[in-house]
C-alpha cells in the first residue's frame, strides 16, 4: 500500500494537534514591511525578485487564515484579488491548489501553497513508485484546474494586461507551472516564474507545451534538497521546466546565473540518495514538534539534511534574507 494511503495513529495525532503545514506557517510580525521592496517588473531573473516571490511562496502557507493574509498583504503594498483557503487534504495533493491572486507594485502575483515537510517521506515513496509521469501531473493538474477559473477571473480583475508573476514553494512551485500555462492557454502571458524546491511537474509533453515559458522561469534549488530529485527521472521521463539556480548546502544564491532551459538536474544521485524508497525519515516526538520553530528550522537537526534544505527557511537564508 502506497504512503498516501497509510492512516498510522501518529499522523492522526499530529494532524489533530498541529494545523495543516505548521512548520512552514510564520508569525504576522516575521513578514518584513520591506519584504518586496526588491522588486522589480523585468522577466529576467533578479535576487530581488527571488527574495520577493520567496516571501509570497511563504505567505501561501497561511491560507488557513484569509484575514491574516489581506493584513499581510496590505502591508506589503498589494490589494488581494483572489483567495483560495485550505482544503481537507486526502492524499498528499490536495483536490484544489491553496492560492492568493494579489495586485500592486505594477504587477500581478499569483502564488500557490506548497505541503507540510513532514510529508516529504511519504513524497518520495510515492513518487518513487509512480508508474509513468502523468500520474503526479495529472494530479497537480486536477489541483489546479479545480480553481483555474477562480485564479483567471482575479488575474483579468487587476487588469490583463498587467506584468503577471507566478510563485510557489515545494509543491506550490509545480502548481506554479501549471498555472502559468494554464493562463498562457487563455491569453494571460506569465512575465515571469519563480519556483523554490519545486518537484518535476510532468513528462516531455509538458516540457514541450511550456517551451514559450522555459527562458522566464526561474526554479531555485537549495543545497541536497530532496523534492527537485523527484519523481526520478533516470530516463529522461519526468522533467523539469525553467532555468534551475542552484547553491551549496549552508551557501547563497549570490552570484548564480540561470542554467539552460534543457537541463534537468538535480538527480537522486546528486542528492545522495539513489534509494529513495528505503531511506529513513525520523519522525520528531510530540515533545519536539512544540519546540520547533519554522523560522529556525534550518538550524535544526530534528530533521535530515536533504529535508532541512528544502523547508521555507533554508530558502530564505539562501537568499540572504533574515526572518525577523
Amino acid at each position: 500500500m502506497v504512503a498516501a494511503q497509510r492512516i498510522d495513529a501518529w499522523r492522526g495525532l499530529k494532524e489533530e494537534m498541529f494545523p495543516m503545514s505548521f512548520l512552514v506557517r510564520f508569525p504576522r510580525a516575521s513578514y518584513r514591511a520591506d519584504a518586496l521592496d526588491g522588486f522589480t517588473v523585468t522577466p529576467d531573473f533578479t535576487p530581488g525578485n527571488a527574495q520577493a516571490m520567496m516571501w509570497l511562496s511563504q505567505l501561501a502557507y497561511e491560507t488557513d487564515d484569509r484575514d491574516k493574509v489581506d493584513n499581510i498583504l496590505k502591508a506589503l503594498g498589494l490589494e488581494m484579488r483572489g483567495f483560495g483557503a485550505d482544503t481537507p487534504a486526502t492524499g498528499l495533493v490536495p483536490p484544489k491548489a491553496r492560492f492568493i491572486v494579489a495586485v500592486g507594485r505594477g504587477a500581478t502575483f499569483v502564488t500557490l501553497s506548497g505541503t507540510d515537510p513532514l510529508s516529504i517521506k511519504d513524497w518520495i515513496t510515492d513518487f518513487t513508485l509512480a508508474p509513468s509521469p502523468n500520474v503526479f501531473h495529472k494530479g497537480f493538474a486536477e489541483a489546479v484546474d479545480a480553481v483555474r477559473s477562480d485564479i483567471e477571473v482575479a488575474i483579468r480583475s487587476g487588469g490583463a494586461g498587467q506584468p503577471l508573476f507566478f510563485t510557489g514553494h515545494s509543491m506550490g512551485g509545480a502548481l506554479a507551472n501549471i498555472a502559468a500555462l494554464r493562463a498562457l492557454d487563455a491569453g494571460l502571458r506569465a512575465t515571469a516564474v519563480y519556483t523554490f524546491g519545486g518537484p518535476r511537474t510532468g513528462g516531455q509533453d509538458f516540457f514541450e507545451a511550456y517551451e514559450p515559458l522555459g527562458e522566464s522561469t526561474f526554479r531555485l534549488v537549495n543545497g541536497n534538497d530532496i523534492v527537485p530529485a523527484v519523481p526520478p527521472s533516470l530516463l529522461g521521463n519526468f522533467r523539469h521546466v525553467g532555468q534551475m539556480l542552484r547553491c551549496a548546502s549552508g551557501s547563497t544564491f549570490a552570484g548564480q546565473v540561470p542554467e539552460s532551459k534543457e537541463g534537468n538536474d538535480p538527480s537522486l544521485l546528486q542528492v545522495g540518495l539513489g534509494a529513495a524508497r528505503n531511506f529513513h525519515l525520523k519522525i520528531p516526538s510530540i515533545k519536539e514538534l512544540r519546540d520547533i520553530d519554522p523560522r529556525t528550522l534550518d538550524q535544526s537537526d530534528i530533521l535530515p539534511g536533504f529535508v532541512r534544505d528544502h523547508v521555507p527557511a533554508s530558502y530564505f537564508r539562501a537568499l540572504s534574507v533574515t526572518i525577523p
